[in-house]
């Protein structure tokens, strides 16, 4: 698998889980309600989308389930989204009222109950054996090439698309940039923020908002006009990029391709530099210093890479890693910069390590060897992350697809829990966590409102296992096992309880992980990879333990409720 697949794969993993673990988030983080049973809302989703849309005679007599309708997957999630939250608001019936803790004990149980059905019911859906045959949207169309005509309308919608929704997150760093009073950085991004919007503030009749030089800007009316105004100029200019794109691609399909996909891949990389830029709030010492010790981590491992023998590299590669970690326990407790912003910089110790690994690893081999075109090529194909180059011309995956998909999904949905979660119902909800008898005082059941964010929150849990089921395309119930629930508690206590933003960064770096010590793990010796692997999950108990003592708030905290006003 190339490694542009690889990024891509863990993209899509994170947006789904992103959306578990926003579910999650509103039951726990908004609400006070510990579910630790989430995971039975997920596998609910899951089989009933799987139910819905594969046809009735999949897999022969061997495959056995209730009903296969062979219905379209946007009927097959909406309901998996309907059937979850009617059970998450009839199991909170009967448990809503019991105490935090036996709450949570009483879900689990719940869970595992609904677990136990799959398996030991092989009419319902295949019982223990895998529910096969669901076969994605759209699958047998890719991959496209722009030489049919769905093919073009295919790339120019996922083009036009996703340099929408750059574009878009662009302007949030604008903001962000804006707020902080960071003129300097800001400067390099409105440059890129113009770029992006491809003139469209000039079409639309707007000027661009928060110019750094101060000159010639009409202030918006509100918060609201400035977001809405956003919007609009960032479709706009996915509108035209989507034109451009079926134009280019129509006049030469191999060439117009080829550059639309580079242009838009470098587009991505460079709005992913700013974003991090924008967070970071880093001058030359600190971004020098956290590279130098994420290229130390990276050497820590060569050992691992370059040695056969596990009675030398283990050893050597154990004793590299507590160098390295010994020199960055030293710098955070004797380094005023270090021990400012830990998290910050430990963020970035491993923004640098997955660097280094995407760029400057993948060539290596090829450069020892003097093959310089296979390196070129590398480069390339990294770098022009949405094309595959698989076959004799470039193309557009499924897996690219999907990732448009979720991404879009994913978005929509934070959209909407925003908006609830910065209305009276989400203030609500926050009061009930906070003190139920206030809520009490004030004429509102706190009851009914518990009721509402189970169902809400389990309706997202089943969203998330009708996507799981669609990109996975088989279903078993051990995938529905406990471990799933901690997950996404883990992904929710590491970005930031309360925050839901903060789930997309908690659910990448749980995903950035998984996908680090599974690359590992094919340079261990093949006896010894099962326990390899299964030593993640002690790593994973640890780093949950680490963050509930050091940093219970989580990277990104819980956002103010100024902030939540202002938004």
């Amino acid at each position: 698998m190339a490694t542009a697949d690889i990024l891509v794969s863990l993209v899509v993993l994170a947006m789904f889980y992103s959306i578990l673990s926003l579910g999650m988030n509103i039951k726990y983080g908004h609400t006070g309600l510990l579910d630790f049973g989430h995971v039975g809302f997920y596998l609910i989703g899951a089989y009933t989308a799987a139910l819905l849309v594969v046809p009735a005679d999949v897999g022969g007599p061997s495959t056995v389930y209730l009903f296969g309708l062979d219905l379209p997957w946007v009927v097959g999630v909406l309901a998996a989204m309907v059937v979850a939250g009617i059970v998450g608001a009839i199991v909170a019936l009967p448990t809503i009222r019991l105490r935090e803790d036996y709450l949570a004990i009483t879900v689990l149980g719940i869970a595992t109950i609904f677990q136990r059905i799959i398996q030991a019911e092989t009419w319902l859906a295949n019982g223990p054996d895998a529910l096969r045959g669901i076969t994605p949207p759209l699958i047998d169309k890719f991959p496209v090439d722009g030489q049919s005509t769905l093919g073009l309308v295919l790339i120019a919608l996922i083009c036009g698309t996703v340099w929408a929704l750059t574009t878009l997150g662009l302007g949030r760093i604008r903001e962000i940039l804006a707020e902080a009073d960071r003129s300097v950085v800001g400067g390099a991004t409105d440059t890129l923020y113009a770029i992006g919007l491809l003139g469209t503030e000039r079409v639309l009749g707007t000027e661009r908002m928060g110019d750094s030089t101060g000159e010639n800007v009409s202030e918006p009316t509100t918060i609201g006009s400035e977001a809405t105004t956003q919007f609009r100029m960032s479709v706009l200019a996915g509108g035209i990029v989507a034109v451009a794109t079926a134009i280019l691609v129509g006049i030469s399909t191999r060439g117009g391709l080829l550059a639309v996909g580079a242009i838009v891949s470098v587009y991505t990389w460079l709005v992913l530099l700013a974003g991090i830029n924008s967070y970071a709030n880093f001058d030359g010492i600190d971004y020098a210093a956290t590279l130098a010790l994420g290229t130390a981590y990276m050497l820590a491992l060569a050992p691992m890479y370059y040695l056969d023998s596990l009675a030398i590299w283990l050893p050597l590669t154990l004793g590299a890693f507590a160098a390295v970690i010994g020199s960055t326990v030293y710098l955070r407790r004797n380094w005023s910069r270090f021990s400012a912003r830990p998290f910050r910089y430990g963020l970035f110790i491993g923004v640098w390590f997955g660097a280094i690994w995407y760029f400057p690893i993948q060539v290596l081999t090829p450069l020892l060897d003097g093959n310089l075109m296979s390196a070129a090529t590398t480069v390339s194909n990294n770098v022009v992350w949405m094309l595959s180059f698989s076959g004799p011309t470039p193309q557009i995956g499924y897996s690219r697809f999907t990732l448009f998909l979720f991404g879009s999904i994913l978005l929509v949905a934070l959209y909407l829990m925003e908006l609830i979660v910065e209305s009276p119902f989400g203030r609500v909800l926050r009061a009930v966590r906070n003190d139920e008898r206030v809520v009490n005082s004030l004429g509102k059941d706190p009851f009914l409102y518990k009721i509402q964010s189970m169902a809400l929150g389990s309706a997202l849990g089943g969203l998330a296992g009708a996507l799981a089921a669609m990109y996975f395309q088989v279903l078993v119930f051990t995938m529905f096992a406990p471990r799933v629930t901690f997950i996404a508690l883990l992904i929710m206590f590491l970005g930031g309880v309360g925050n839901n933003r903060a789930m997309i960064v908690g659910a990448f770096l749980f995903w950035a992980f998984q996908t680090a010590t599974t690359e590992l793990a094919g340079f261990v010796a093949t006896d010894l990879r099962t326990n390899f692997q299964a030593f993640r999950f002690v790593l994973m108990g640890l780093l949950f333990l680490l963050i509930l003592y050091y940093r219970p708030q989580g990277l990104m905290g819980e956002r103010s409720g100024a902030e939540v006003s202002e938004q």
